[in-house]
């Protein structure tokens, strides 16, 4: 008999999509609605279009303008939302002097976050980006200090894997000790990249724009943190990237909690989900996601499914929803600047750990953020 995973979800409408979902605002008296979040996108590239598209279907958010200094990327946009009437500019300055807004939406490129974000900033506007936070520790620092700097203002990342019903409801099977308490997991993900494009010349792609979801996971549904990373790195002789595609080792949370990981972004045959292969183990026995489903093994043996509310979503819907009420409301989101940057900290060490092959501690990274 499987057991049933009910309340206490994230989402627990099963029927939630990007088509269904809309974002609504608060209304004044008489229920009318008042004026949309504006958003200005900066970067139109492989993701871009995707956000571009979510914004342009969710109530009470609005896109006011895309920049990208591509012009073909531009072209690109014109031709798939041209009837629109959004502008496009090639610098954020420019869509600053002419575009009224209240947000600012990073799709770009992670070594232009930084430079985006601070004048964001700068002109008082909110931002949401997209993971990774930066390209470097350094550049995240400059992004955190300068968020610190403007007080009221809200930042968040996209670090929407957290949202997907599976691992909400792995988080919600650990809380209620469905095994004991956590000490010790695997993780393992393989999967095969295959859109090309910026991240193949990245020197630790795995580490740094996929494993980055897979840290924040763990973070997530542990409720620790990471203290220490050991991890190493390879690339197969068919990959497609300039290096780094695959990355073995060991994250060291608080309570002694040790979880093994090994990822692969060029596996052919054996492939994962793109959450990956968890087992967590504890006194009473092992809490397991496997393509997706949620089970638990007791010390018996007896393996039973764990059946949980699913939801289809786009994860960024969920992310963009925390968004606007931390906006409108002064909620701090979940996936706020403040909680992310751990999780940038995590992968800032993993890649330090694969390039000396050797320990590193997050109090190194985490000891520099100002209070």
């Amino acid at each position: 008999m499987p057991l049933l995973l009910s309340g206490g979800l994230y989402q627990k409408c099963s029927t939630w999509n990007i088509a269904s979902c809309g974002i609504i605002l608060r209304k004044e008296k008489g229920g009318k609605l008042m004026e949309r979040l504006g958003f200005i996108q900066a970067g139109f590239g492989l993701f871009g279009e995707g956000w571009a598209d979510l914004l342009l279907r969710s109530e009470g958010v609005e896109l006011r303008a895309v920049v990208d200094p591509s012009e073909e990327a531009r072209e690109r946009f014109a031709k798939r939302f041209g009837d629109r009437g959004i502008p496009c500019f090639p610098t954020l300055s420019e869509a600053l002097k002419n575009i009224q807004a209240q947000a600012v939406l990073i799709v770009a490129p992670n070594r232009a976050h930084r430079e985006i974000a601070e004048e964001a900033l700068e002109a008082g506007l909110h931002v949401l980006s997209e993971k990774p936070l930066a390209d470097t520790w350094k550049n995240a620092l400059g992004i955190y200090n300068a968020w610190k700097r403007s007080k009221k203002l809200v930042y968040a990342v996209s670090q929407n894997y957290r949202f997907r019903p599976e691992i909400q409801a792995l988080k919600k099977a650990v809380a209620e000790g469905a095994c004991g308490n956590i000490e010790y997991g695997t993780y393992e993900f393989h999967e095969e990249w295959r859109l090309g494009g910026w991240r193949t010349s990245m020197d630790y792609p795995l580490l740094e724009d996929m494993s980055i979801h897979h840290f924040d996971i763990l973070r997530f549904v542990l409720g620790k943190e990471a203290l220490a990373v050991r991890m190493t790195s390879s690339n197969p002789s068919w990959s497609p990237f300039k290096s780094g595609a695959v990355a073995s080792g060991e994250l060291h949370f608080a309570q002694e909690v040790l979880v093994q990981y090994f990822g692969s972004w060029v596996s052919r045959g054996h492939r994962t989900s793109w959450n990956g292969t968890i087992r967590l183990f504890g006194e009473h026995g092992t809490l397991s996601l496997e393509d997706d489903r949620l089970f638990v093994t007791g010390k018996d043996g007896k393996r039973e499914e764990i059946i949980f509310p699913r939801y289809e979503t786009d994860g960024r819907v969920f992310v963009l929803r925390e968004f606007v009420k931390a906006v409108l409301e002064g909620e701090e989101p979940s996936t706020s600047l403040s909680d992310n940057i751990k999780t940038f900290a995590l992968t800032c060490a993993a890649v330090e750990s694969a390039q000396r092959r050797e320990e590193v501690a997050l109090r190194y990274y985490l000891g520099e953020l100002e209070p």
